[in-house]
C-alpha cells in the first residue's frame, strides 16, 4: 500500500514539474473521504443569520493542520504469518493568513503556510499572495463582498506557490469564514494535478470593521 501511495504522489509531482516538492498538500490525497464537507449546506446556514451587512472589515489568523497515517494502516509485511508496524506518515502544516475588505472589495489577501514532518524537518511552503477578481459567492443579495453575522465567502482565481517557485496559475479559490472563528480555503483540485482535495483550514484571531 505504502509504495502504491508514493508511486500516486510521484506521478503528480512528475505532471506539474516541480523539482522534488515535499510540501504536504500531497498528503491530504489520501484523506479526501474522511474530511469532504457540504460547502454548499454550510454557506446556506451562515447566511441564514440576520444581522446588518459590513462591507469594511479586516481578518486575521493562522493555520494549523496535523495530517498523518497510523501505523496500522502503514504496517510492513516481515513474513508469511507475520507483520509488524510501521512508522506513522504524516505532516504537520503550520503558517498564517490575512486579508482586508474595503468598501466590498477585496485587498492584501496572503495565506502562507509551512509543512513539517513529523520528525520536525521543513517539508515545504505554499503561499497565496493575492486573489484576483474576487467576487461574493452568493449574488443573489448583493455584488459586493460582506461580512454578515461573522460569515463571509467569497471566490475568485489565485496564483499557488510551492517552494517559492509558481506551480499553478490561475486556480479557482473560494474561503469561508463561519461564525468568525473557522476559516476555510478551497482550491480547485481538476487545476492543481489532483493535489488540492481537500480545503485548508485555519483559525481567525481578529475579525475587525
Amino acid at each position: 500500500m505504502i509504495e502504491s501511495i508514493n508511486n500516486y504522489t510521484m506521478d503528480n509531482l512528475d505532471k506539474v514539474n516541480i523539482k522534488k516538492y515535499t510540501i504536504v498538500v500531497l498528503i491530504p490525497i489520501l484523506f479526501i473521504g474522511s474530511y469532504s464537507i457540504g460547502n454548499y449546506s454550510i454557506l446556506q446556514s451562515a447566511m441564514a443569520q440576520t444581522s446588518d451587512n459590513i462591507d469594511s472589515f479586516t481578518a486575521t489568523g493562522y493555520t494549523g493542520q496535523i495530517l498523518t497515517l497510523p501505523p496500522s494502516i502503514t504496517q510492513v509485511v516481515a513474513s508469511q504469518n507475520e507483520s509488524s508496524l510501521g512508522p506513522s506518515i504524516g505532516s504537520v502544516i503550520g503558517g498564517n493568513w490575512s486579508f482586508t475588505v474595503a468598501d466590498g472589495q477585496l485587498q492584501n489577501f496572503t495565506w502562507h503556510a509551512t509543512s513539517y514532518t513529523l520528525g520536525g524537518n521543513v517539508d515545504g511552503t505554499f503561499a497565496i499572495n493575492g486573489i484576483d477578481d474576487a467576487a461574493p459567492l452568493d449574488t443573489s443579495g448583493s455584488d459586493i463582498i460582506q461580512l454578515d453575522g461573522n460569515n463571509t465567502s467569497f471566490t475568485g482565481t489565485a496564483d499557488i506557490e510551492i517552494n517559492g517557485e509558481t506551480a499553478f496559475s490561475d486556480v479557482p479559490v473560494t474561503l469561508y469564514i463561519f461564525n468568525g472563528n473557522i476559516a476555510s480555503l478551497t482550491l480547485s483540485h481538476e487545476q492543481t494535478e489532483g493535489i488540492f482535495t481537500v480545503p485548508l483550514y485555519g483559525i481567525v484571531t481578529s475579525l475587525t470593521q
